[in-house]
Formats: C-alpha cells, structure tokens, sequence
C-alpha cells in the first residue's frame, strides 16, 4: 500500500520539494488553459465582488503559477475534487512532481516517467501497461500542412478524441454556409485571429456593452466573441484538400487499425520511428517549402531524442505502446504524455500519468528557456495492490 506521504518522500529522494496549494483556487486559471469543457467539472463559488473560485481540481496549473518564475523541481500531495467523472468519486486523492526551468527536454520527458513507473513499481504494479503518445508530433504535422491557425485550433482542441478528430476534418472538408457572408471581411479576420483571444473578445465585450448588450442566450460577451471570431475565421480559411485531410487521418492511423474495428492505433515504441517517414515524404510530395515542413521534422527528431533518453533509463521501448493520436482532455499538454496502468485490474483505470506542458509555464510568464514537465500518481487507485 502506498499513500501521499510515501511518494512525498520517495520524491524528496530525488530532490523535489513539496508545495502548499491553496483549496480554493482562481477558476479563470482552468478555463482559459483547459477550455470551457473543463468549467463543468469544477465546484465553484463566487465572492462578494463577482470574482468565481473553485475547489482545487488538480496541481499541476496551480503549481507551474506559483513557480513559473522561480522554476525548481517541486512535489505535491492533496485532495482534488472534480464532478462527473464517471466510477469514481468527486474528492480523490493525488500526488506527483513537476519539473519546471531550463532543461533538456528529451532527458526530463525520460526522467518523469521513469520516476511514475519507480512508483507504480514500489506500490506493487511491476508489470504496468504503458502507454505513450506526443502532442507535438500532431502540431508539427499541421503547421507542416500549413492548416489555417483557426482550424489549427479546432484539430487541437479535438486531438486526444480521435473520432472528433475525424469529424473535424469532415467538416474541413465541406463548404461553408456562411462562407460568403464572412468572406469580404476576410483581411480583418486575419488580423483578428493574429491576438489572443481574450483580447479580441474584450474588444468584442466593448463593442457589445456599448449597444448595450451583456448576454446573449446565457453566453457571456467574451465568449459570444470567441464563438463569432472562430466561425468567421473558419468560414474565411476555406476547405482543406482532400491529399492534406488524408495524411492526418493517416498519421492518426498508419496501417489502417481503425478499419479492422480498433479505437485508436497503437504501434511499439521502438516501431514508432518508422510510421513517420511516408509522412514525411507526402509532405515533400505535396510540393511544400523545407521552412513548411520543418516543424514536423523538427518534432521528429525530439520524438528521436525522447527514444533515446527512454532506453538510457534502461526502460524496454519494446513493451511500451505509441498511440500517435493519444492525447489529454486537459488541453495544456503540448508534447511528451503517458498512461500507466495496471493490466491485473483494468477497471480502475490510469493509476499514473503525465507529460510536457512547456506552453503552461510560458502563459504564467516563465523566463525565456524555461520549460515544465511532471506526473501524478493516483495513491487510492493503489491500495491493496500488494508490494
């Protein structure tokens, strides 16, 4: 049996040092780096001023804030309360480590899942199932493709959700009814989508508050303007060709597991490598500049590095899975993420998992060159295995 303060300890070995996070937390925090999605899975409260907080739903955010200046190697152990988590309960229990400032990015990747699996291990889970995937590899394949930044959005929202996916790229595929009537302003969209979004939904907010106007349908004007800006540039960017559509359906499913009734492909991590040079080949096919395809190269060779740094932990590739459209429904992960599970009891469900999420740090205002990666371990989800 393992508890909090086992892997607190286990992790002080390894020179992290743990952190105190509030119970009650910002919500905006969530919301703006999850998406609205996550704002159903909060139990919030609001303040005498309007101001809406919500009960810890996890460590990882509130931790890269309060130490995204600083950087350091930090611990954690707490209660988090989510809603609607189907089989499980709303209060939990969990514990992990995050890896925050200027590190090699294939060696820190390597590093956190070795310590998950050291932990799983020491509760007793010795033969886990391992699952791994990299959100980097689908990004760099779309900034290859040159995918509009709206769309670029929407497939990254999707990514984790391989069918949504799917039926993004349908809906890619088709003509817009409202094209026409966004296709004038099409220079202005443009523009428009160059800021971040909450900026371009205060102007939005501005605008509307001067006619008067501060909900519509129960939406707020913030996101009435996100909702506008994100058709409006969709309707602008077109459709995409069906040789693009079908180089992302087939990184997604290489060898065609999807057809034969298989949710998500899954390959060898050690066999992985090799999915990605016809992809890499369609791309020059396709006539698209070196500076275009860079980025899915570039996500490759880190994909590489990444390998390498697994096997120096004397971790066997072979009996890892890859997923290439393995993602997280918490959408701050931008790189390296992993599932471990235990195969003796399937039903529980993850009992350790993590990544990278360099982009977190950076929105918290990092220095230039810090970076963050980390995992969590679900302690309840290990009791009664035996050691």
């Amino acid at each position: 049996m393992i508890r909090g303060a086992d892997i607190l300890a286990a992790l002080g070995d390894e020179g992290f040092l743990p952190v105190e996070v509030p119970y009650l937390l910002d919500m905006e925090d969530f919301v703006r780096v999850s998406g609205e999605e996550f704002r159903r899975r909060l139990f919030v409260t609001t303040d005498p001023d309007g101001r809406q907080y919500c009960l810890r739903p996890e460590f990882t955010l509130p931790v890269c804030r309060m130490k995204a200046a600083s950087g350091g190697r930090f611990s954690y152990a707490g209660t988090i309360f989510r809603k609607g988590r189907p089989g499980t309960r709303d209060e939990v229990a969990q514990a992990g480590a995050e890896i925050i400032g200027p590190h090699d990015a294939a060696e820190t990747d390597a590093e956190i899942l070795a310590l998950a699996l050291a932990i799983t291990a020491r509760a007793g889970v010795h033969a886990p199932r391992v699952l791994v995937g990299d959100v980097g590899l689908f990004a760099g394949l779309l900034a290859a493709l040159e995918v509009p930044p709206a769309w670029t959005r929407r497939l990254m929202h999707a990514f984790g959700d391989t069918p949504r996916v799917l039926a993004t790229l349908a809906d890619m595929s088709r003509p817009r009814e409202n094209a026409s009537a966004f296709a004038r302003h099409g220079d202005i969209v443009a523009a428009l989508a160059a800021f971040q979004g909450e900026a371009v939904g205060d102007l939005f907010a501005e605008i509307l508050a001067i006619a008067g106007i501060e909900t519509v349908g129960g939406r707020s004007t913030d996101e009435i303007a996100e909702r506008v800006l994100e058709q409006a540039s969709l309707a602008a960017h077109g459709i995409i060709s069906e040789d693009r559509a079908a180089i992302i359906r087939d990184f997604l499913d290489a060898d065609g597991q999807r057809a034969r009734g298989h949710l998500d492909a899954t390959y060898r991590l050690d066999e992985a490598e090799a999915l990605f040079t016809g992809l890499s080949a369609r791309l020059a096919a396709l006539g698209l500049p070196a500076s275009s395809a860079s980025p899915f190269a570039a996500a490759r060779e880190a994909f590489g590095g990444r390998l390498a740094g697994i096997r120096a932990k004397g971790i066997d590739t072979a009996d890892i899975q890859f997923s290439p459209g393995f993602g997280r429904r918490l959408g701050y992960y931008d790189g390296f993420v992993f599932d471990v599970t235990d195969p003796a009891r399937p039903g529980i469900g993850q009992v350790a998992g993590g990544g990278r999420y360099d982009g977190v740090v950076r929105a918290f205002g990092a220095p230039d060159g810090f970076r963050a990666a980390g995992f969590a371990v679900w302690p309840e989800r290990l009791y009664g295995v035996a050691p």
